[in-house]
């Protein structure tokens, strides 16, 4: 029987074999192997697999990561004329992608699937939150963005402009913001946005 060191060293494996990049294995879940690329430690890629016949195969989302920096430049300069500077960053899905796609794969290609969540960083004044985000949304739809969740938050400017991405967490959970508006893109039933959600932060935000 496998254990859960033998999962691991075969999605090292597969995963160098596959990118031509040494991988990091974390730990197993469920049916799935979370590792990191050696040079992105931050980055936890989900590689799941499947027994069947004695044959074990793999499946990863590494795809997403890949594509990562193109697409957030992509959506900043999509939204930049609405929020100024801002920081944007993607979260991929933590779902295996399809099993040809590889280091090659174009953006579009991978962003058609909406496998992500993206999240927008401002510092503009919280005046006209609604239609500043209804822009937004509009923008996304007329350049067919696959979005998973969309949301934006309002910041002070002099947290934007050291804002890293590892901070997103602790933001969100602490309240360290003025507001965060949100709503999750569709394309099942109906193409577009659903309900919007609109969070207020914090009350002491700013004031210190």
């Amino acid at each position: 029987m496998l254990t859960e060191l033998d999962y691991i060293n075969a999605a090292e494996y597969y995963m160098q074999k596959k990118y031509g990049e040494k991988f990091e294995g974390e730990y197993v879940y469920e049916d799935s192997v979370y590792v990191h690329p050696k040079s992105k430690p931050e980055w936890h890629v989900v590689v799941d697999f499947e027994s069947e016949g004695g044959m074990t195969s793999f499946h990863d989302n590494y795809v997403g990561y890949l594509k990562k920096e193109e697409l957030e430049k992509y959506i900043y300069e999509l939204v930049k004329p609405i929020y100024g500077e801002c920081k944007v960053y993607i979260h991929p899905y933590g779902f295996a992608l399809d099993d040809s796609w590889n280091k090659g794969i174009d953006m579009r290609t991978y962003e058609s699937v909406g496998m992500y969540n993206a999240y927008i960083f401002t510092s503009k004044q919280a005046e006209s939150v609604d239609e500043d985000f209804k822009r937004t949304c509009e923008n996304f739809i007329n350049k067919d963005l696959n979005v998973g969740d969309l949301s934006v938050t309002y910041i002070k400017k002099e947290e934007l402009d050291k804002f890293e991405e590892r901070l997103i967490s602790y933001t969100f959970n602490r309240l360290k913001f003025y507001c965060r508006i949100s709503s999750v893109y569709s394309n099942v039933d109906k193409i577009g946005f659903g309900d919007v959600d609109i969070l207020e932060g914090d009350k002491n935000y700013g004031k210190q």
